[in-house]
């Protein structure tokens, strides 16, 4: 029941014509070609979800650092109540005390500007009371309204500088997009990989129920001969411990065939209550019938298709890209400081707060000021080294994209002859299986004449099984091969 339930879950990811195949199946079997297979991988894989969701973490984070130049609000208020002395000189001489009262609202906006400065409005009010003789009014309200532009022009100058972290958590996303896609290329390969040698796994159990039929006949052969008086009791048992031999190659492949189940069960897998363990996946992609070289592309061509898709290499040229980023920014940083401040203030000083406000709105008495600031550190040493680390590290990530370069091109020439050698082999085992078979034939004609023994017959049998088993697991090769070859070119799980 357990294996019938998780064969019904998987039918929502199957076309409408293979649920109901696989329904009007045994419901502990589920048939999958090997296009299903690699498919219910990529939508159920853990490893992959879970590097998806990095890649989600990644995102987010790239557009969170885009809030560095989000305007920024900040608001305070104080109050300060001091009361003063004032002695010698009022009322012949007498001391006297002034109480003041103090209220101080501040706002200000910032907008830090992809160009590397900043620009700011601040308002600040100041509401006194004092008990002054000499302050005709006792309550005063202060007004001052600046508008400030810094500009940096040396260290920290310029969108290329000030957007340079925005600029590498972008590159950091894409990164690990790659790895997204490097993830998914390497599961449909191990799916891939998985399903043939499962395909390869059945076959080969054919060959051994075929290499356990033909000792069975042959030791019928025997026995009949024995019976009539035309045989020996040797060749009896030299059958008999022939097909012992067989059933015992019949049991190893029975548990091969088990264990390539359980390998590609796993990869189908999502998670150990999601476990398909007792779900017998039956492949419906047979051995390829016919085995042909064409449209297989030259390793040329194949290279450069590999340098295109292939998501290591795109990793790499992030990286280089990032260590390009991060030497930039280490340039700045060495440079020294040659900052330009621009301003502009109104102020107002009135007794009444709403005249005080609109006079310094429109600005009727506007103070304009602009500065140069200058600093650099003495020896700089911190900035200078890590210039030249930040060179170091591009260096290196040059030459490790130029490696993987290589490494790449190394593999794809060896995959391209690896199917060129594989549909080779296919003929020449096919070659091997039908001369295996002509001597089979011609063997057993000589032993029906009584020119040959059962123990020559046993070893062409052998000889014929082996052939078999040869011709089909060169089949199973050079699918794989083929599989091969379009990992190395980046062209699985697109």
């Amino acid at each position: 029941m357990k294996g019938s339930s998780q064969v019904l879950l998987l039918l929502p990811l199957l076309s409408a014509q293979d649920a109901v195949e696989a329904t009007a199946q045994d419901p502990a079997t589920l048939q999958l070609n090997l296009e299903e297979a690699v498919r219910l991988a990529l939508t159920r894989n853990l490893e992959l979800k879970i590097v998806e969701i990095q890649g989600e973490v990644s995102h987010f984070d790239q557009l969170g650092s885009w809030g560095a130049f989000d305007w920024v609000f900040d608001a305070s208020i104080g109050l300060t109540d001091a009361e003063v002395e004032v002695g010698g000189f009022l009322d012949g001489g007498t001391a006297a005390s002034v109480d003041s009262d103090q209220t101080d609202y501040r706002f200000s906006f910032l907008r830090p500007i992809t160009t590397g400065g900043s620009f700011s409005a601040n308002f600040n009010r100041g509401v006194s009371d004092s008990t002054s003789a000499f302050q005709n009014d006792p309550e005063q309200t202060t007004d001052t309204l600046s508008l400030v532009y810094t500009q940096p022009l040396m260290r920290g100058a310029w969108s290329q500088v000030a957007t340079a972290t925005q600029r590498e958590s972008e590159l950091l996303w894409r990164r690990q997009l790659e790895v997204v896609r490097q993830t998914r290329h390497r599961i449909a390969l191990q799916v891939s990989e998985a399903y043939w040698n499962l395909v390869s796994a059945f076959e080969q159990l054919e060959v051994a129920r075929s290499g356990v039929s033909l000792g069975q006949s042959r030791l019928q052969r025997e026995e009949r001969e024995l019976d009539a008086g035309l045989g020996t009791e040797v060749d009896v048992v030299q059958a008999q411990a022939e097909l012992a031999t067989r059933h015992e190659t019949l049991l190893r492949t029975q548990n091969d065939v088990a264990q390539r189940q359980d390998e590609l069960s796993k990869l189908l897998s999502a998670g150990e209550e999601d476990a398909l363990w007792e779900v017998e996946v039956e492949p419906t992609t047979g051995l390829p019938e016919v085995v042909s070289t064409e449209g297989v592309p030259d390793w040329t061509t194949a290279v450069t298709i590999a340098y295109d898709k292939r998501p290591e290499l795109r990793q790499k040229h992030l990286d280089l890209n990032i260590s390009r980023l991060r030497m930039t920014r280490a340039e700045s940083d060495r440079r020294a400081g040659l900052d330009l401040q621009l301003s502009v203030n109104s102020r107002a000083v009135d007794g009444n707060g709403s005249t005080s406000f609109e006079d310094t709105a429109a600005f009727e008495f506007p103070t304009y000021a602009a500065s140069i600031s200058y600093n650099v550190p003495i020896q700089n040493r911190t900035a200078r080294f890590a210039e030249r680390s930040a060179r170091a590290l591009v260096r290196s990530a040059q030459l490790d994209f130029d490696k993987t370069e290589l490494d790449i091109a190394a593999e794809v020439r060896a995959a391209v002859r690896a199917v060129n050698y594989a549909a080779e082999q296919v003929v020449a085992t096919a070659e091997s299986l039908r001369l295996a078979r002509k001597q089979l034939e011609a063997e057993e004609a000589l032993k029906r004449n009584d020119l040959s023994t059962t123990f020559q017959v046993l070893e062409f049998q052998q000889a014929l099984i082996e052939a078999m088993s040869n011709e089909r697991t060169s089949r199973a090769g050079f699918a794989k091969a083929l599989v091969a070859l379009d990992s190395a070119q980046g062209l699985l799980g697109e």
